[in-house]
């Protein structure tokens, strides 16, 4: 089976406008970008790719779509719902279409779960799943509200090991993040913060799975090629920070799909509701700060 690692995009999911559908033919041009880019794989379905935003119909032929089209590309679905059923149904269909794994958020709706349930959550998920998958536990308590926590994870790691196989950890701490490494040195940590790509890949992380490769793919793919080949890590490094950090005051999707006009040829897509749109003025900012982002550069092939 596939090993995960490395560089992984957190990939966009086009709309026709903001009520409209899901823009399916949109995905096979857009996957061959980012697998130009560099990328070793891609998550469809996570918070760029506004999940929770679609119906179970749209995220499954959205998985259905990419899996068609993935080339090289390791796939990765967020298959996170409210409810235990649906996360079941769409993990199910995720993993028996091909999926490499998949990654799932803690239940975000019932307030204040006691760590106990949320386990319970993880393990019923896990008694359902089809012999040989990959499970991978999605940390982004400023999102969810639900953080996973020590409790939650040995006692996976005890009724499951064979299933859980790793974590992104979107908190955006380092020392929370290096942590987990040295104490589940057998689980795969990714990190999923842009500003961390260099740190987490000196810190023995298994890579990155970040909202700014979705549009700036060579960018992450740089900070890998720097930390394998003794290249400036530093700087690659700086070069990435500066562009999250114009992204930082605008929502995130929107900047993405902005972002893609001078980063792609791909043709202009939209965000759904209740998202919206960067104005004018932000799109315009955005892309002079950007102004130094070189054209998308051909790859060379990937580094054992």
């Amino acid at each position: 089976m596939l090993e995960l690692r490395g560089v992984i995009g957190a990939m966009l999911t086009p709309f026709t406008s903001d009520v409209g559908p899901v823009d399916y033919e949109w995905l096979p041009a857009y996957l061959r970008f980012l697998e130009r880019g560099g990328l070793h794989g891609v998550l469809c379905l996570g918070t760029t790719g506004e999940g929770p935003s679609m119906s179970m119909a749209e995220r499954e032929r959205v998985l259905e779509t990419v899996l068609a089209h993935k080339g090289d590309l390791a796939v990765l679905a967020g298959t996170g719902c409210a409810a235990l059923t649906e996360t079941i149904s769409l993990s199910r269909y995720a993993l028996e279409r091909g999926a490499d794994a998949v990654l799932v958020m803690p239940p975000f709706y019932i307030k204040q779960p006691s760590e106990l349930g949320i386990l319970s959550y993880y393990r019923a998920l896990a008694d359902a799943l089809p012999a040989g998958s990959r499970l991978l536990l999605y940390h982004i308590p400023q999102v969810t509200g639900v953080p996973i926590t020590p409790t939650i994870i040995e006692g996976l790691l005890e009724s499951h090991p064979t299933i859980f196989y790793g974590m992104k950890d979107s908190s955006g701490d380092w020392v929370h993040s290096s942590q987990l490494i040295a104490r589940y040195p057998h689980l795969k940590i990714f990190t999923g913060s842009d500003r961390l790509v260099a740190q987490a890949l000196a810190g023995g992380a298994a890579g990155a799975i970040t909202a700014l490769a979705s549009a700036f793919p060579h960018l992450i793919r740089a900070v890998y090629d720097a930390h394998h080949t003794g290249g400036d890590v530093a700087a690659a490094q700086a070069r990435l920070s500066h562009l999250r950090a114009q992204i930082d005051p605008l929502n995130t999707p929107a900047a993405m799909k902005a972002a893609l006009a001078w980063t792609s040829d791909l043709p202009e897509t939209n965000v759904r509701l209740p998202l919206l749109p960067l104005s004018d003025a932000a799109e315009a900012q955005l892309r002079v700060e950007a102004q130094d982002i070189a054209p998308l550069p051909a790859t060379a092939p990937l580094p054992v």
